[in-house]
């Protein structure tokens, strides 16, 4: 802190004597005494005293700064992953229960879409008790408990079918017909609300389900005037995603800034284009690959590769029959999410899984995603390896720029491919020659750049190494007005990549994850990630909880709410029951 100093004030003379005059000629001494003579007027200034010497310092104060504050505020059921936040403008908040253990009994067993009831996230009170963590073997672990005054609100488990408004049931991932039931799926993840009236009471839920292939429900919600939200049977509905060939593994998402949901193609698939016809090889589940369940979905058609692994734009999200668009020009990866900067031009996004990059796009024209350049980070890592100290400098290298319909005109150029076209040692895709020859600049097209994302930014030379990067955030308004400068991301599990000993990123290894922000340029450009929330001690000899209980353990979903706290929800198999955690940079 800053010492103060004492001073001594300058001093001035202003005193000046005055003599009265004798009467009668005697010397006056038996004389009575004159009245006083008018006050004279005041004496010059006498000029400043020399400065004394300064006091002895005083002792430093008590450090004003207060430590950021994590307060744990709802757990979910045994098994559940917290996925889906979204906070509406009037402080409400959707979050789901994600593929709860079988072994629950009842209906805890099902996923579940649901609402935060009771809590104004806008004005949370920072005397919010903290939620404790249920005690082993209790109720409280079989299902979702909330802080004091909150409770939650299910709006619908998997399979439920509103009176016939989903015949297949919420959840159920049917055939592009819409005719056949495929699966039944346990993974709800990205919400969105869309107001459908000017006070927020009512509107549209969008929910992403997170399965091989992928599919979005529709319900419309109503809150009433207690703060109840139900939902409206007579209109819910299943997105048809047939006019985009269906969609793989829709996974945590976004709302734009223009009012269309976001949702992600989670594509693992998406840097082994070059094996996607060979019949020998299996990826996903232990029966089938993805390539097989993604053709069920069209009916027997053998897909694209290319065609999976975008950013998907749900247009009209208020029309009888929602338009989804698949972006293109925002890359092919394991999408976790995108995330609009204010200009409405910038765009952020995670690539989820091992030795993976993250990225940034710039369109051409604000709330217009279609046309646009892709950027890749190239990172530069501070002076130490301790995982809750290094942060990283970033800069971006360009890939290229393109728009949907060139890119998607490249792409169909690979219909009809199936797995009789395969031979061994070789591909029907881009070669990862093709790629380097695109990257050394001695030719290709630049499509390869939005189609091969991660190879051909590897290749130009980005970092490959980030593990496990997942949800990405801003505060809109906050980040509009400069009154909340940071964006944050969540990274489950500092491992693989960022946790060996070569390459950009070489840091200890961190199984229970951490949550990093990073700084906004008043242009909306990242320069800059911190770690900032960081899960405690990873102990393997735990038969549960190996992840310390008050701290974070592997986080993935996140927000920014208006104040700048964030919301942090866990993705943990390190926690018997994963948590929503609020953080607070300012620790009140």
């Amino acid at each position: 802190m800053k010492k103060m100093k004492n001073a001594v004030l300058p001093f001035a003379l202003t005193a000046m004597a005055l003599a009265l005059t004798a009467c009668k000629g005697d010397d006056g001494s038996n004389g009575i005494n004159g009245s006083d003579g008018a006050q004279g007027p005041a004496g010059v200034q006498g000029p400043a005293g020399t400065q004394g010497p300064a006091g002895a310092a005083g002792a430093d104060g008590a450090d004003a700064t207060v430590a950021p504050r994590l307060t744990r505020l709802l757990t979910t059921p045994k098994g559940a992953e917290v996925t889906g936040l979204y906070k509406t403008d009037n402080g409400e908040v959707f979050v789901n229960v994600q593929h709860p253990s079988s072994s629950l009994p009842g209906d805890e067993a099902k996923a579940a879409v649901g609402v935060i009831e009771g809590i104004d996230f806008d004005n949370l009170d920072p005397r919010l008790a903290e939620l404790p963590v249920p005690a082993a073997d209790s109720a409280e672990q079989l299902s979702v408990q909330v802080a004091a005054p909150g409770s939650y609100k299910v709006l619908g488990r998997a399979g439920d079918t509103f009176a016939g408004g989903l015949p297949f049931g919420l959840g159920a991932i049917s055939n592009g017909a819409q005719d056949t039931l495929l699966k039944q799926s346990e993974n709800p993840d990205f919400n969105a609300f869309v107001a459908t009236n000017t006070d927020g009471s009512e509107g549209y839920l969008f929910t992403a389900w997170e399965d091989r292939p992928g599919s979005m429900s529709r319900l419309k919600v109503l809150r009433d005037g207690s703060g109840a939200w139900s939902v409206d049977s007579s209109d819910v509905l299943d997105v048809d995603f047939s006019n985009v060939q269906g969609t793989m593994i829709n996974c945590f998402g976004t709302l734009s800034p223009w009012g269309t949901p976001l949702t992600s193609e989670e594509n693992y698939e998406a840097e082994n284009a070059e094996n996607w016809n060979n019949s020998n090889y299996l990826s996903g589940y232990p029966n089938y690959t993805d390539v097989q369940l993604i053709q069920q979905y069209l009916g027997g058609s053998f897909p694209n590769p290319y065609r999976y692994g975008y950013i998907v734009e749900i247009t009209d999200p208020t029309a009888a029959a929602p338009v989804p668009v698949k972006h293109f020009t925002l890359g092919r990866m394991a999408h976790e999410n995108a995330v609009v900067m204010p200009d409405k031009k910038t765009v952020y996004l995670t690539d989820d899984g091992g030795n993976k990059g993250f990225y940034k796009f710039v369109a051409d024209t604000a709330g217009d995603l279609s046309a646009g350049t892709l950027y890749a980070a190239k990172v530069k890592q501070d002076a130490t390896t301790d995982p809750a100290r290094a942060g990283f400098d970033i800069s971006w290298i360009e890939l290229a720029h393109g728009n949907n319909a060139a890119i998607e005109a490249f792409v169909a150029g690979y219909d009809g491919i199936d797995e009789t076209g395969y031979v061994d040692g070789s591909t029907s895709y881009i070669s990862q020659q093709e790629i380097d020859d695109w990257a050394a600049g001695l030719g290709g097209n630049d499509a390869i750049a939005f189609v091969e994302s991660k190879r051909a930014a590897e290749a130009r030379g980005a970092t490959m190494e980030f593990n496990k990067m997942e949800g990405i955030d801003i505060n809109f308004d906050g980040a509009a007005s400069g009154a909340i400068p940071f964006m944050y991301v969540a990274m489950s599990d500092i491992s693989g990549g960022m946790a060996d000993s070569s390459g950009d990123i070489q840091v200890e290894r961190h199984r229970c994850g951490a949550v990093y922000r990073l700084g906004l340029t008043p242009d909306f450009d990242v320069i800059r990630m911190d770690p900032v929330v960081v899960g405690g001690q990873y102990d393997g000899s735990l038969a549960q909880n190996r992840c310390p209980v008050d701290a974070v353990s592997n986080p993935d979903n996140l927000i920014v709410l208006d104040d700048g706290r964030v919301l942090i929800g866990e993705d943990s198999g390190n926690h018997v029951n994963n948590m929503l955690w609020v953080y607070n940079p300012k620790g009140e």
